[in-house]
């Protein structure tokens, strides 16, 4: 009986030992994060997809002009030109990619370097969670637990190709954790720190998930002030509200710098509108919840193939993936018992009720409501993104449910038995509803068989890892295990459940290096011939690529062709035929389908204009539609006439007159010329009119107009003249004051807190 009483008593002090420090939680985090990763991290595999095609060429592109001096504010290579700055997602000023400027090496970013960043950031997600689950007094056991849970779970395990996602997510907790510590201590410090990392982390370049967090404070304020009025009178509460709107507005002004450019560019982008069924895609039905507890329950698209069987685009499976493992969904049956007690469990479970119903797009009515009502919902689909609030709210659950095993598996163990047995039989109801073709469609087609087969093995696995997870808690409540061990196996058995799920997701045999390197003689060949003129590559057809989309940023070669959420809506210039569009934007390189041959290959051109010329002819035509009548008619002669949206008061009509214009300096962000005209007439350039470029006329500034829908124009008088284009954009510069000033006075609070602490302390010491 004695013994008995012992070990019962060391039970009881399993919460308090062993101390967990740390630095062995980062240990332990790093080395699980490495693991993880290990394939990527000895380059035995790649990430894929848009990590391949989108983020690596910005990064590539940012940090070589970087390391040559250059800010790239414009990116003359993609789509014929467009701002690269103001498009939120090349993330220029997100510190750790400023950084990769110092890894450029022979002109290029190593691939590698921005992978290693990457996973650095699950590394940073695992231990701002460990520091947040501890401020909300868990010990260091579920502390850890809670950020190895966030690190690695679904949502962020599927999203490692999009690196601006798996940047600005990895500050999330550690926003949190500073906002609540500003709110509960009233404190200035906290208030001005949160606002810098949630600054920062906007800097990372994902609008939508900038959002969801935005959100996720605004309910979470609401929650801290609801909840201080009830303890301590409305009063009392008040400082709260501006905290809270201090912490914004040192965001908002830290990130003015890429806020107010990317604010002028978002109108005139592709994704100015979407509709609302456009909005849609992206979104779960109730069906697809079955996914909480089988991941690939409808197949799955990685980086070896797809086999998602839905009647859905394959990237779809990634963006409703949110499986967080069978010992998450075990223990937050356990943390809904703290529900009644603490009120921070409830309001995580209000956060996940929320995230799961908002991910059902049009099967619920939250998606809708948030669409119409309010104001940036109206931009983004994928309404499962929302899965980032239940992950958020999940890990932290987990680290609550685990503290509560730990304090009360002892003192009610025959309760705990028959909740685990209950969890049980739920698992296995519902494994066996899968095995009778439940949440299947109805049929028996060859294809039907093999759905059945996939979802069924899939089911049987998650049901292996419900007994598996149920069987350690049971011994551990029978005491034939001790505490520490059944928490051993619960993490190794957390860890090997997602390295099942998603270890193979991101590991692509396709080297980036090789990617690029496939087209090196087809790149030589464009700079040798073209030598030092400047002209575009017409790259793709219909589906068909001879150059990667975005690979002008990885070569520096200038392509009519390239990919981003927020390109221009003017690009392309109206023109009678496919080959009159290529004429007007300088491609002296096309692509040409041999159907017959089912090949491909690359001409090269003689009908293209050059990219700076000189018309003595205009015409005016204000009205779109017209505009573009005219241009795709036989009566245009781009080569002799500028058609203008805009009036600009310049009389010309010298047909005989004659002119040159040759590029002397062509720089990211500006270009001279030296141009010569025998009467008045228009410099034209073959460039993307866009707001922000300037015209310097012998030192005086000139207006630029858009000419040939997306083109530039710049009136000329007779004689010749030293011309300067540079891109200024006023919103930039706007910008830069705003985030110093905030910069300043966010110091000088720091300053003003830290002062006022010691004053307060001295007398004490």
């Amino acid at each position: 009986m004695a013994k008995d009483k012992q070990r019962k008593s060391g039970e009881d002090r399993l919460p308090q030992a062993p101390r967990l420090k740390d630095w062995q939680a980062a240990l332990v985090i790093v080395v699980v994060v490495a693991f993880f990763f290990r394939d990527v991290i000895l380059q035995k595999a790649f990430f894929w997809e848009d990590f391949l095609y989108f983020f690596y060429p910005i990064r590539n592109l940012a940090a070589v002009s970087m390391a040559g001096g250059e800010l790239p504010l414009w990116n003359p290579f993609t789509f014929s030109g467009m701002p690269f700055q103001a498009d939120i997602q090349s993330a220029l000023f997100y510190v750790p990619n400023l950084l990769l400027t110092f890894f450029v090496s022979g002109g290029i970013l190593n691939f590698y370097w921005v992978e290693l960043q990457i996973i650095l950031h699950y590394m940073i997600a695992g231990m701002c969670m460990y520091y947040l689950a501890k401020s909300y007094g868990l010990t260091g056991l579920p502390a850890l637990f809670s950020g190895l849970v966030f690190s690695l779970s679904g949502f962020m395990i599927v999203h490692a190709i999009h690196q601006v996602i798996i940047c600005q997510v990895a500050w999330f907790p550690l926003i949190v954790l500073l906002f609540r510590k500003s709110m509960l201590q009233k404190s200035l410090l906290h208030m001005i720190l949160a606002g810098f990392v949630l600054g920062h982390a906007v800097m990372a370049g994902f609008p939508q998930v900038t959002l969801y967090i935005f959100l996720f404070l605004f309910f979470f304020f609401l929650f801290e002030f609801f909840s201080s009025v009830a303890k301590g009178g409305l009063k009392s509460s008040i400082p709260l509200v501006p905290l809270a709107a201090g912490m914004v507005i040192i965001a908002l002004g830290l990130t003015a710098l890429q806020l107010l450019p990317t604010q002028e560019l978002a109108p005139l982008s592709q994704r100015a509108e979407i509709s609302y069924s456009k909005s849609l895609e992206g979104s779960i039905s109730y069906g697809r919840l079955i996914t909480l507890l089988i991941p690939k329950f409808y197949g799955v698209s990685d980086a070896s193939g797809s086999t998602f069987w839905l009647p859905k685009p394959y990237w779809e499976y990634w963006e409703t993936s949110f499986y967080m493992g069978i010992a998450i969904i075990v223990l937050m049956v356990f943390a809904a018992g703290e529900i009644r007690k603490n009120r921070n469990v409830a309001f995580y479970f209000a956060v996940i009720a929320f995230a799961l119903l908002y991910a059902l797009g049009d099967d619920f009515i939250l998606h809708k409501f948030f669409f119409f009502n309010v104001p940036g919902f109206d931009k983004f689909r994928n309404p499962a993104r929302m899965s980032l609030w239940y992950t958020f709210a999940a890990s932290i659950l987990s680290g609550f449910a685990l503290q509560r095993i730990m304090d009360t598996v002892s003192a009610n163990a025959k309760k705990f038995r028959q909740t685990l047995l209950v969890t049980l039989g739920v698992g296995f109801l519902i494994w066996l509803s899968a095995q009778m073709g439940a949440f299947q469609p109805p049929g028996n087609s060859r294809t039907y068989a093999e759905i059945h087969n996939l979802a069924t093995s899939e089911a049987t696995v998650s049901l292996v890892f419900f007994l598996l997870v149920s069987g350690v808690l049971f011994f551990w409540s029978r005491r034939t295990i001790s505490g520490m061990t059944a928490i051993a196996i619960v993490f190794i058995l957390q860890i090997i459940d997602m390295n099942l799920f998603g270890f193979s997701q991101n590991n692509s045999v396709l080297n980036p290096a090789d990617y690029y390197g496939r087209t090196r003689d087809m790149v030589s060949f464009i700079r040798e011939d073209s030598g030092t003129e400047y002209v575009r590559v017409n790259s793709r057809k219909e589906n068909a690529m001879l150059l990667d989309r975005n690979q002008g940023m990885v070569d520096r070669i200038f392509l009519m062709e390239g990919y981003t959420p927020l390109s221009l809506q003017r690009i392309f210039p109206p023109a009678k035929d496919w080959d009159g569009v290529c004429d007007l934007l300088n491609a002296k390189y096309r692509i040409v389908l041999d159907a017959k041959q089912r090949s491909m290959h690359l001409s090269t051109a003689s009908t293209y204009l050059k990219r700076a010329f000189v018309v003595f002819d205009a015409k005016v035509i204000p009205d779109d539609t017209q505009l573009k009548a005219y241009m795709a008619s036989d009566s245009f002669n781009p080569k002799r006439t500028v058609v203008l949206a805009e009036d600009p008061g310049f009389k010309t009509g010298d047909s005989s007159a004659t002119g040159s214009a040759n590029i002397t300096s062509y720089r990211m962000n500006s270009i001279s010329l030296d141009v010569d005209c025998s009467a008045d007439g228009y410099l034209v350039m073959s460039e993307i009119y866009y707001p922000g470029w300037k015209a310097y006329v012998d030192g005086a500034e000139r207006t630029i107009y858009r000419a040939d829908w997306s083109l530039r124009a710049t009136p000329l008088e007779a004689g010749s003249h030293k011309v300067e284009m540079k891109f200024e954009p006023d919103s930039f510069y706007r910008g830069i004051w705003i985030s110093l000033g905030t910069i300043g006075l966010s110091a000088a609070g720091i300053v003003f807190s830290v002062v006022s602490r010691k004053r307060k302390t001295a007398p004490a010491s």
